[in-house]
């Protein structure tokens, strides 16, 4: 109740200063004087004689302008079908829950981007990792869906729920499924939304289950989707008479490989020594604020090294710095802080800290190379490491509505990006364990695929285990897809995926896994399909080799450029 208390007197005084500065600008415009001034009619240059000429040796010239307005009234047509600005929230949120030990206690935080399907509804991923205590390593994904009602000029009502799966840190989370519900209030600031909440997580087939109070921070942000079919428009067709307030940000989607130094010293969590330089793979989102800054986002996984199952998951903040005028070289300092450990990766209660530099190189408009080099440190725990990485960007470009970015040129053809959004459920069976018998075990997701062309694609991908016994194990992959011929809407397809996974006692080794599959999709509707799938799950080093059973929903979707 003090908490409720404290948020309400404190959104109240915002309330009024907002109020406030409101009335001090509307009462400061009315001292700004207008001046008049006489237009003289305009008699030096009379109307030009009109001069009628005929068009009957070009009969064509009409239809093509006819055919000109029509097109122009379809693109018109087409931009309000198919394009719109979206708006989404990124929140982050932290809250200490009760573990079962006696007087243990963990501090989670969570990374979360949201589409608002309507007024009061939203729905999005969601991640949450361990930041404080002594479970590092601990790590969950799954989707959140709320409703977000306006109480007051400010005061908004939250509500919601979280479904996913993971764990890790040698936690008590049973199988990994995790549940989270959560009610609330969150003043707005305009710019942002600060929330205060009450929750309850809870692992069902485990044995965590505690209330809290969470603190979370909502910054909104728009951007455009298109369908698959819409391409072509120029920028004053498709953002309409604003488009001169419409500018282009640079992003990037990168694959990263890094190898970590371990300084002497650095100790296992059973008190062994960190000898060995490790492996990791992952993936890198950054998007640019400006022309110069930009805010990141990442994950990796361990490949190598004998610490399959120690994981990252990190954000922070950097500043690209061109070093040539054709800006094909540019230096990229950044440093990010977020959640590490498992496989045994002494990182304390989870939280780590980075800065690293890296140099890019570009190798064509949309594809970058970026070597980069930095250092990483678990203040409260035993891991601090020197690293070297390679990373293959792929560079594109995202429209905000602001002017912040590069201008648009009117003229300018906006072209689609073509994307697919795949939720995943898995099912292993008999899955290797380092102790005791195989068992089946199922898996919750998410995949994104960039399509390269109408038959093949590029897949990143993410799944946790939920049910079977092995809370804690996660796998994160690269591939790339090909696609079959369409016959009464379907459609067999293949892929082949390189990654890592590891923990919840399952048998992966050094973590490097392959998982080849094939399955058949069968299309709803322009947007939506259903696909099936049978493949392996193969341990370069470990026993792990488990056939497995795949269900997801496949969401297609667009973004200009």
């Amino acid at each position: 109740m003090k908490f409720v208390f404290y948020f309400f007197i404190i959104a109240q005084f915002l309330n009024f200063l907002g109020v406030f500065a409101e009335k001090v600008t509307e009462d400061s415009s009315e001292f700004i004087p207008i001046k008049w001034e006489k237009v003289r009619k305009n008699e030096e240059k009379p109307l030009k004689k009109i001069i009628w000429k005929s068009y009957k040796e070009n009969k064509s010239y009409f239809e093509k302008t006819n055919l000109k307005n029509k097109s122009k009234k379809n693109l018109d047509k087409a931009q309000k079908e198919s394009s719109t600005w979206r708006n989404r929230t990124l929140r982050f949120s932290f809250e200490e829950i009760d573990m079962p030990d006696a007087d243990e206690k963990m501090g989670l935080y969570s990374i979360g981007a949201y589409d608002e399907f309507n007024s009061w509804l939203y729905g999005g991923i969601t991640l949450y990792g361990a930041a404080t205590g002594r479970r590092g390593g601990f790590f969950t994904g799954g989707y959140t869906l709320g409703v977000d009602h306006q109480l007051f000029d400010n005061l908004f009502f939250d509500a919601g729920g979280y479904v996913g799966a993971g764990g890790g840190g040698a936690a008590a989370q049973g199988g990994g499924l995790m549940i989270r519900p959560h009610v609330g209030l969150k003043y707005d600031f305009s710019w942002s939304k600060l929330g205060l909440n009450y929750t309850y997580v809870d692992f069902p087939n485990g044995n965590i289950s505690s209330d809290a109070i969470s603190l979370s921070l909502d910054i909104p942000f728009s951007s455009l989707i298109l369908n698959w079919e819409d391409d072509g428009l120029t920028v004053a067709d498709y953002f309409g008479v604003d488009w001169s307030n419409v500018s282009r940000h640079r992003s990037h989607l990168a694959a990263r490989v890094r190898t970590y130094s371990p300084a002497s010293g650095n100790k296992t969590t059973s008190g062994g020594s960190l000898n060995n330089s490790l492996g990791l793979v992952g993936v890198e989102y950054s998007y640019f604020i400006d022309d110069n800054w930009f805010t990141t986002f990442e994950t990796a996984g361990a490949v190598s090294g004998g610490v399959g199952g120690y994981a990252e998951l990190l954000a922070g903040i950097g500043y690209r710095l061109p070093l040539t005028k054709d800006d094909r070289l540019a230096l990229l300092p950044a440093l990010t802080i977020g959640g590490a450990g498992g496989g045994a990766v002494e990182t304390g209660g989870g939280f780590v800290a980075r800065a690293n530099l890296g140099l890019e190189y570009r190798l064509s408009p949309h594809l970058s190379l970026i070597m980069d080099g930095g250092y990483l440190t678990a203040p409260d725990g035993n891991f601090d490491t020197s690293y070297l990485g390679l990373n293959l960007a792929y560079v594109m470009e995202t429209f905000a509505q602001d002017q912040k970015g590069a201008p648009l040129v009117e003229t300018d053809l906006i072209k689609t990006t073509k994307w697919r959004f795949r939720p995943a459920h898995q099912w292993y069976f008999d899955a290797q364990r380092k102790v005791g018998v195989s068992l089946d075990m199922q898996l919750l997701g998410g995949k994104i695929d960039w399509m390269g062309g109408d038959w093949w694609y590029l897949t990143g991908q993410g799944l946790s285990a939920y049910e079977g016994g092995a809370g804690g194990y996660s796998e994160g992959h690269w591939g790339v897809g090909i696609l079959g011929p369409s016959w009464n809407n379907l459609r067999f397809y293949g892929e082949m995926l390189i990654g890592a996974g590891g923990g919840g006692g399952v048998d992966s080794g050094s973590a490097l896994l392959f998982k080849p599959s094939v399955g058949l999709e069968y299309n709803l509707k322009k947007d939506l399909s259903l696909q099936t799938a049978i493949g392996k799950v193969i341990s370069k080093e470990g026993n792990l080799d488990a056939n497995t059973l795949e269900a997801s929903l496949v969401w297609r979707f667009g973004t200009p450029k």
